[in-house]
């Protein structure tokens, strides 16, 4: 017969195993995202090399207006192709969150039941607590300092005239 004490151990087990898995959860989503990026950035500096030399080759206008054409329509089906990437990763990503947080261990036989809303509300507000970590991490992930405009760079106000 299982005490209480018991109980209370295994359910604090399930807890940490459960952020564990939602830890893990984001940081190979975040690993992935990473990971994506990086290619894009490898193959947008390929392709800006091979355009740049290939501009520097052409010999007449109608030539420069088909490498800006291709340019431009290689450009959209790579960001397409990112943005796809991305929101895969996302949606793989919430998946795995929400796998970790509804599996459960099962339950010992002298458990006290609890109340049925009492447990969905706890799995809401875990998932909500989880999302709001990952799309904190993600938009720190993504925010780009700003930096102040130096003097010189400031456009001068001129006396009206």
């Amino acid at each position: 017969m299982a005490t209480t004490d018991d109980f209370l151990v295994q359910v604090w087990k399930q807890q940490l195993d459960t952020g564990l898995r939602v830890m893990e959860a984001l940081v190979e989503g975040a690993t992935k995202l990473r990971e994506i990026q990086l290619e894009a950035a490898a193959r947008a500096h390929a392709d800006l090399d091979a355009t740049r030399k290939s501009v520097a080759a052409a010999t007449d206008i109608g030539r420069l207006l088909e490498l800006q054409v291709e340019w431009a329509r290689a450009n959209t089906q790579r960001c397409a192709e990112y943005w796809r990437s991305l929101y895969d990763v996302a949606a793989r990503t919430q998946a795995d969150i929400a796998g970790s947080v509804v599996r459960r261990l099962p339950a010992p036989a002298a458990a006290p039941a609890a109340p049925a809303d009492a447990s969905k509300e706890a799995v809401l507000n875990l998932l909500d607590q989880a999302y709001k970590q990952w799309l904190d991490a993600t938009q720190q992930f993504y925010r780009v300092p700003t930096m102040p405009m130096p003097a010189a760079a400031k456009p001068e106000k001129r006396p009206s005239a």
